[in-house]
């Protein structure tokens, strides 16, 4: 007995599925939404750059992980005028130099990447009497002077529970683990360039 939908069905198994494929190519930036959202990546294969859309969970790897110019590969399918990505990875050392050799002046090379930041984080009193004698303002201001300066995007200030030094405060930890009593922000921010 046929039903209403063997038609359907039918020619939906007719319909061959777009099939994926590996795309190894030079990563040309991000590719944002009109709201400046991230999207995906702009993938620059030979001369043609092609728009590739990302999952969710793909997007963040962009900011931490590739730089423009990276080689990467990106299993995708086509979609329109774009392609929409499974997954993306570094391509390996040794196939990103053919290409380089093989593209020539379309794939600048950079000098040598900038040596990774280690993320360092000052932890500031925020209870009882540190809090009371200047730890919010401490808090207010590195945030602020943090915020205000692209040197220092790798550090972070985080408000904490008392550090049993309620005496000698307002008191706040440095990265590198050492206290300090009777704290300003200037002192902290000192320390923390002294340590780069």
């Amino acid at each position: 007995m046929k039903t209403l939908y063997e038609p359907a069905l039918a020619e939906l198994k007719a319909t061959p599925a777009p099939a994926g494929q590996v795309l190894k190519g030079l990563y040309a930036g991000a590719y944002r939404s009109d709201k400046g959202k991230i999207k995906g990546l702009m993938l620059q294969v030979g001369e043609t750059e092609l728009t590739i859309k990302l999952p969710k969970y793909l997007r963040p790897m962009l900011v931490r992980e590739l730089a423009p110019d990276d080689f990467v590969q990106v299993w995708a399918y086509p979609e329109g005028d774009r392609w929409r990505a499974i997954n993306v990875l570094p391509l390996p050392e040794g196939e990103a130099k053919t290409l380089r050799q093989q593209w020539g002046d379309l794939a600048p090379v950079a000098a040598s990447p900038p040596p990774k930041q280690k993320r360092l984080c000052v932890e500031v009193c925020s209870k009882g009497k540190c809090f009371k004698q200047g730890g919010r303002q401490i808090y207010n201001e590195l945030q602020e002077a943090i915020d205000g300066n692209p040197e220092l995007a790798h550090v972070s200030v985080k408000a904490t529970s008392c550090m049993k030094a309620c005496k000698h405060g307002p008191n706040l930890r440095l990265p590198s683990g050492q206290m300090l009593h009777r704290a300003s922000p200037a002192e902290a921010l000192a320390r923390l360039n002294a340590k780069r």
